[in-house]
């Protein structure tokens, strides 16, 4: 779990902003997404593959989203990947490590798709969230790779040796 529990998330929701009682609350989180590239170039959209779990993991910033009050509620500066202690900062101004594929290691296709951690921001209002968003492109600091996969062969590398977003050293903590 990142530095926000999930009961922790929800008491936010329930609660609001502590200062001016708005129910509306911005996120910013590290979220997995999606890139499909062929010989190593984007072809399509970014899209976001995480579930609720794995939204609350990333979450590193809790503010109100009310207009003219924007009151800190959350804030951590672990990383949300690993937690370790200050790698929310090198996790936002670092390069990608992971090698960006031309082609599948196994069988050669210029297709694959690009799995990344990426930040995000979405706001949670009346009851419902919105489509997170991101400003970072693939080769952008603070887009990182987790894996690749390949329509036909599955996923062909991963990023297990250290953590992808900070590179503090491993193991890992199991994400959820």
């Amino acid at each position: 779990m990142g530095a926000l529990t999930e009961p922790a998330f929800n008491a936010l929701i329930a609660s609001g902003c502590p200062t001016c009682g708005s129910k509306s609350l911005a996120f910013q989180t590290f979220l997995d997404a999606r890139v499909p590239l062929l010989c190593g170039d984007v072809v399509g959209n970014l899209v976001f593959v995480h579930d609720g779990e794995k939204f609350i993991d990333g979450v590193y910033d809790v503010r109100c989203a009310a207009p003219g009050c924007q009151a800190a509620i959350f804030s951590s500066t672990v990383c949300p990947r690993c937690n370790a202690d200050g790698g929310l900062a090198r996790a936002i101004t670092s390069p990608n490590r992971f090698p960006i594929p031309t082609s599948c290691s196994s069988c050669d296709s210029d297709e694959v798709r690009f799995i990344a951690l990426t930040p995000a921001k979405s706001t949670f209002s009346g009851g419902r969230a919105d489509k997170p968003k991101t400003s970072r492109e693939l080769g952008d600091d603070g887009f990182h790779g987790l894996r690749i996969d390949c329509a036909d062969c599955g996923t062909i590398a991963e990023q297990t040796l250290d953590c992808p977003l900070c590179a503090a050293p491993g193991p890992l903590r199991p994400r959820p």
